[in-house]
């Protein structure tokens, strides 16, 4: 590879959909050996989730930049930027006056040597997709509740987190992705359930695992189309495809 040729196809999006604040944030860098990804989706039944799903941005970017490349490792990289961003959110908290407790989802993934890795807390998801299919999902830390609205109406179902950053001192327990190869034609995307709850895993999956029509168009056409559904919540995605071999020779800068 050229230090001007790029062995992947790189987009995010986030749109404000039918909110007055968009709580969401995503990343997406690039250090010439590693790639990282990240995605988070401040609670909004939460005071400052914006400051939140910032402060996680801001933590992963400033340890990544610093980092040796390649990453020594990725796994304990990642769940060092949530602890870091963890702490973070609660110090912010902790400022105010009077005290707040922010809360956000995250969602990490490193592309280094050819290899995924990845790490969750909360409902964002990652889906790894090879030949239109998603061979890797993460899976969402959250509880359905079923809430009867009246007597003379079924069960409303509603989806609880079970884990987040912020709020507690304690860290949450985060869950980490089997390191996985990625091979040409293969897309990662990161998403807020503005994207996954909105447009269905079939019409994600099919639409970003396949070549005709550039990433940014049909990642931008999935949000779109999610942001013209009733009571749309915020919106936000970033999603890399590769079109050779994910080799640490990336020259990305």
């Amino acid at each position: 590879m050229t230090r001007r040729e790029r062995p992947y196809s790189a987009a995010k999006v986030s749109l404000l959909g039918d909110r007055t604040c968009n709580q969401d944030r995503c990343l997406f860098l690039d250090n010439g050996n590693s790639v990282l990804l990240g995605i988070a989706d401040g609670l909004g039944g939460h005071p400052r989730g914006e400051v939140a799903a910032q402060l996680f941005i801001d933590a992963c970017e400033a340890m990544f930049r610093r980092s040796e490349r390649p990453l020594i490792d990725p796994e304990r990289f990642m769940l060092q930027c949530i602890g870091k961003a963890h702490q973070a959110i609660l110090r912010f908290g902790s400022r105010q006056a009077p005290p707040i407790a922010p809360r956000t989802t995250a969602v990490l993934a490193v592309v280094q040597n050819g290899v995924a890795h990845w790490a969750h807390v909360g409902d964002s998801r990652l889906y790894l997709i090879r030949d239109r299919q998603a061979i890797c999902q993460t899976r969402d830390h959250s509880q359905l509740q079923f809430i009867r609205q009246s007597a003379d109406q079924a069960p409303r179902a509603r989806a609880n987190l079970t884990r987040c950053l912020g709020g507690l001192w304690q860290p949450p327990t985060t869950t980490c992705g089997s390191p996985t190869g990625i091979e040409p034609g293969d897309t990662l995307l990161l998403c807020t359930d503005g994207l996954w709850g909105q447009v269905a895993s079939k019409t994600l999956v099919s639409t970003l695992g396949e070549h005709h029509e550039p990433l940014e168009k049909r990642l931008n056409d999935l949000a779109q189309q999610a942001s013209t559904m009733a009571n749309s919540d915020n919106i936000s995605a970033v999603a890399v495809q590769w079109h050779a071999p994910a080799t640490s020779d990336q020259s990305m800068q």
